[in-house]
């Protein structure tokens, strides 16, 4: 149960904290509010001053007096005795004595209550229809309640209790429940009788009804904080304290009793600060409405708030004294610091340098190794092509004497058969004279051959198409791995540029070879360069 209370009593303060800064937030923006009140006045001013037709006049008058009212009281006065002087009015039954009961409750929340006891009384008691009762019944209410909070002597003010009640028991005769005199007067005279629940309970259900803001809004809100001041729950009274003075900030309501109200409690709470902002604000709005009895309780704790807040403004001055003298010392020590700091960075500055001069110097040194190993990379990238070259070579070498020597072999086991089966000489002739065998390992040879080049070069035809125009490139036969143009194109890429030995070793005439070359340049796409670029083929 103790946390629990604990835990409801944080939820309280901090619901009451964010209240607080937007009420502090609806301050610095009243300018705004009322701006908005004071274009509305002079859009009515305007219509007035555009139209003749006495019964509009009449309506729009209402509207200018309904709009300064709780803003300024002279100017609501103002244009109610201009109604009540115009002839159309005075034919309108019930208006007149309307807007002379609406001037005694002007008259009473500006604080001049002889003039708006005489305005009150001056008033036939045949002229109060039923419509008008509400009205006549609410002002007296409204007029000895605030005699009532004025005066300063306890037992005239509780005659001036007395007589709001007896007004407040008639007003409950006469209004329906759902009226808003009805929960502003009747229902605050059933929680004075000490039935403080039933009245919080259809003040808040009303509340519901109008929006913050709303002249209503901020009665009822204000209404509502009183009661349950009385009924002892002050976090309830704080809270609907605050949710009024909004409204009159929204609603640019001058003559409002929650700023003094909200002094008061910030003053008992110990919120000198925001005390002194409340009262003065207070004040602000009563000179601005001309409201005297205002003014005068404002007035009356303006020189203890005052006091307060100078208090509060003499000890903060003494403490930035104090502060400023601990900020010189501080500064000089910093100072000190400072300089220390500035010395050790200049040493580390130096130091730096050399360690990056030493590290520029290391890099440089891993530069030049990785150059290098670049280089040792590619010889030996080189190197190993040629051992693979060089085998490649060596096994076709060995592979065609093989397949020679065997092939000479059974040429030889021919001849020598042929001899002992009693051959004659025409026949031996014969089989000397065929090329049959050379032809063969020739064949043979050439396969070989291409195979090497092919495994060697596997893109030797790909990449030599590529050096001719696309219309004059290779094409091979079916089956053929390469042709005799090829092949002699091989042999230059193989380092054998001699025509001679390209002769011999694909069997032709120098015309030929030299037919062969010059004819492939003519098809290449850079003839100049045409033989460099085979010898690059990789």
């Amino acid at each position: 149960m103790l946390v629990s209370c604990d835990f409801r009593n944080r939820n309280h303060d901090s619901d009451l904290q964010s209240l607080y800064a937007e009420l502090d937030r609806e301050i610095a923006r009243s300018h705004e509010y009322d701006l908005i009140k004071e274009r509305r006045i002079d859009s009515l001013k305007l219509r007035l001053t555009m139209t003749d037709d006495e019964r509009r006049r009449t309506e729009i008058v209402n509207s200018l007096i309904d709009e300064y009212n709780a803003y300024n009281a002279d100017s609501t006065l103002k244009y109610i005795n201009y109604n009540l002087g115009r002839r159309h009015v005075k034919g309108i039954p019930g208006e007149y004595t309307r807007l002379v009961i609406r001037r005694g409750d002007v008259l009473g929340h500006a604080g001049l209550f002889p003039d708006a006891l005489a305005e009150m009384v001056s008033i036939p008691p045949d002229s109060i229809t039923d419509e008008l009762k509400e009205a006549y019944y609410s002002t007296y209410c409204a007029i000895w309640q605030y005699l009532a909070e004025y005066t300063a002597d306890h037992e005239t003010g509780r005659g001036y209790e007395r007589r709001r009640s007896i007004y407040a028991d008639s007003l409950r005769q006469t209004v329906d429940t759902t009226s808003f005199n009805h929960f502003v007067y009747v229902m605050a005279e059933h929680a004075r009788n000490g039935d403080p629940d039933k009245a919080i309970h259809e003040l808040e259900q009303s509340l519901k009804k109008y929006r913050s803001g709303s002249r209503e809004y901020s009665i009822l809100a204000s209404t509502l904080s009183y009661i349950y001041k009385t009924a002892g729950r002050p976090e309830e009274y704080k809270h609907y304290l605050v949710k009024s003075a909004i409204s009159d900030i929204q609603g640019a309501v001058k003559e409002n009793v929650s700023f003094r109200e909200m002094a008061t409690l910030m003053f008992e709470e110990g919120d000198v600060e925001r005390a002194n902002k409340y009262l003065k604000k207070s004040i602000a709005d009563a000179n601005f409405y001309s409201a005297l009895m205002r003014n005068a309780q404002s007035g009356k704790m303006l020189p203890v708030i005052d006091e307060a807040y100078s208090g509060v403004q003499e000890e903060l001055h003494g403490r930035l004294r104090r502060m400023v003298w601990i900020s010189s010392v501080l500064s000089f020590i910093l100072l000190i610091t400072v300089v220390l700091i500035l010395k050790q960075i200049y040493s580390l500055r130096k130091a730096k340098d050399r360690v990056s001069a030493a590290k520029d110097k290391l890099s440089e040194l891993s530069e030049e190794l990785r150059e290098a190993n670049r280089e040792l990379g590619s010889k030996n990238a080189e190197l190993r092509e040629f051992n693979r070259t060089k085998e490649q070579y060596a096994g076709l070498f060995m592979e065609y004497c093989s397949t020679a020597i065997s092939s000479l072999q059974h040429y030889q086991q021919g001849l020598r058969i042929h001899v002992i089966q009693g051959g004659n000489r025409a026949g031996l002739l014969k089989k000397l004279e065929s090329t049959e065998i050379s032809d063969s390992l020739l064949k043979n040879f050439y396969v070989r051959f291409d195979e090497a080049i092919l495994n060697i070069y596997p893109e030797f035809v790909e990449k030599f198409n590529s050096l001719l125009l696309p219309d004059r490139q290779v094409i091979l036969k079916s089956g053929e791995l390469l042709n005799t143009e090829l092949r002699l194109f091989a042999l230059i890429r193989l380092g054998i540029d001699d025509n001679a030995k390209i002769a011999e070793f694909l069997r032709c005439s120098l015309a030929t070879v030299y037919t062969y070359r010059s004819r492939m340049k003519k098809r290449a796409i850079n003839p100049d360069g045409f033989e460099e670029a085979v010898k690059e083929i990789g």
